[in-house]
């Protein structure tokens, strides 16, 4: 077998990963299967204090807040292991979003964040409760104890990496809309 050979095969095979690592990040992931009625534990940050355990309580809304609000509302960021700069910009400015405007929320439990590798087995619950395949954002409004989980699927026309302010203004309004119950 001559250089110029192996060079070819070693050079074919590299073209291949590099287009299969770029098609499996670059692409939305498939529609997620409808979860499951399990609820690990879920947030990273500022978690529920009074999370129901086994059957839902029925809860009546506190006078403050109308019956249609929700109980919580958990904003959930799904990732590969192998994470292209698309992928990176949404948790960073999902992250941001989070932390920016939302504070008061998330320190008084009425929302959740966390972000999870869909690769690493520890996290096997939570991704199967979502149904996450890759690179997904999903908002999970919980009312009487039900989830209502939406998978986000239009982040990925939002242009997180070449409008940064959009995309931002976006994940803000959706999470505004779940948390007043319009889900």
């Amino acid at each position: 077998m001559s250089i110029s050979l192996k060079a070819k095969i070693y050079l074919s095979s590299f073209a291949i990963l590099a287009v299969g690592l770029l098609c499996t990040c670059a692409n939305p992931a498939p529609p997620a299967t409808p979860p499951s009625n399990e609820s690990p534990g879920l947030s990273q940050t500022a978690p529920p204090a009074n999370e129901p355990s086994g059957a839902p309580d029925i809860k009546t809304p506190p006078p403050n807040q109308s019956p249609s609000s929700p109980d919580r509302v958990d904003v959930v960021y799904f990732h590969r292991p192998q994470r292209c700069p698309t992928c990176l910009c949404f948790e960073e400015r999902i992250r941001y979003v989070v932390n920016t405007y939302f504070q008061k929320e998330l320190s008084n439990g009425k929302m959740t964040f966390g972000v999870y590798n869909i690769g690493d087995n520890k996290n096997a619950d939570i991704v199967k409760k979502y149904g996450a395949v890759g690179s997904q954002l999903f908002i999970n409004t919980v009312k009487d104890g039900t989830d209502h989980i939406r998978d986000i699927q239009d982040i990925w026309s939002w242009g997180c990496r070449s409008n940064k302010e959009g995309f931002d203004q976006k994940v803000k309004s959706i999470i505004e809309q779940s948390l007043k119950g319009e889900q």
